[in-house]
Parts: structure tokens; C-alpha cells; sequence
């Protein structure tokens, strides 16, 4: 049986980080967000899926050995990262959105952690990560999907990132 460990939170919260220490501190396999699969999910996987938040109360139930880790970042931190690189520009342009959108994430993953046993999930602060070797201390000009020095991944706005352009199909 599969026994993901899912990291999941508010988009810009550290999620992919997160999932990158977790494999490699633990040797399991890191699933990014655009791979994800419940179907052929490796054993001992770590899912980077900020966007499986939505689903955690069914997945509890489709994967009933899957650990949860909810990313908890400073909300300004979150929302001064999403005006960096963009994130839904395209689509909304309403300034509160930033804003609204950290606030339920964070309102749901509270009724999760009152909804799921103790034993399903953890809380991991981003400022915990700091302590990390993987740690990259300074990312202002790191693109949309990178987490390490000198490894670039994907563009350096979210509006042009393939990602966006997929989820905005979808919309």
C-alpha cells in the first residue's frame, strides 16, 4: 500500500521546498505537483501539491496511510511572493485577493486539523526550513519553480509558466 506524505498549504508557502527536504532527509521519492498521480503514486512518495489542499478530506479517505504536512508561512511573506511572480494576474486582478486566498487556506487547514486524527498530519513552519542545508536563504530572483542556487526551473512569472496556462484551461 502507498504511504504518501502529501505537503500541501497555500501556494508560496514552501511547499516544493518543503517536499525537497523531506525526501532527501527521509530517501523517499519527491512527487512535484505536476506529476501527481494517486494511481501510480511511488511507495514512500513525498507529493509537492499545494493544490491537493482542496481534496486532503478525500484523500484522507482514498489514501488511508497518507501523512499530511501543512506549510504555515507568515501571510505577508505569501502574498509579497504571489505579487512577485504573478500568480493569477492574469485572471484576478482584485488586490484583496492575495490576502483572501492565505486566509482560507489557512481557516481550511485549521477545520482539517480539527477534522483528521492527530496522527494524520503535522504543522511545518516555513522559518523551520531555515535551518535546512537545502536552504536558500535568498530567493528574489528565483523563477516559479525553482529551490536551489543556480538551478532555475520553469519562468520567472507565473502568468508564463506552462502550469498557468493549464490551470487557467481549467477555469
Amino acid at each position: 500500500m502507498t504511504t504518501p506524505i502529501i505537503v500541501t498549504g497555500p501556494q508560496r508557502s514552501g511547499t516544493t521546498l518543503a517536499a525537497q527536504i523531506l525526501s532527501h532527509d527521509f530517501g523517499y521519492t519527491y512527487v512535484d505537483e505536476s506529476d501527481y498521480n494517486s494511481k501510480t503514486l511511488p511507495r514512500n512518495a513525498v507529493v509537492q501539491a499545494p493544490f491537493l489542499l482542496k481534496c486532503v478530506l478525500e484523500l484522507s479517505y482514498l489514501l488511508p496511510t497518507a501523512s499530511f504536512v501543512f506549510m504555515y508561512r507568515d501571510k505577508q511573506e505569501i502574498v509579497k511572493s504571489m505579487k512577485r511572480i504573478q500568480w493569477y494576474k492574469d485572471l484576478i486582478q482584485d488586490p484583496l485577493f492575495y490576502t483572501n486566498y492565505v486566509n482560507h487556506c489557512y481557516d481550511y487547514i485549521s477545520l482539517l486539523e480539527s477534522t483528521l486524527p492527530s496522527t494524520r498530519w503535522k504543522r511545518l513552519n516555513y522559518s523551520d526550513l531555515t535551518y535546512h542545508p537545502l536552504f536558500v536563504k535568498d530567493r528574489k530572483n528565483f523563477t516559479v519553480r525553482q529551490w536551489q542556487t543556480n538551478r532555475p526551473v520553469g519562468d520567472n512569472t507565473w502568468r508564463n509558466h506552462e502550469s498557468a496556462r493549464t490551470y487557467q484551461v481549467r477555469l
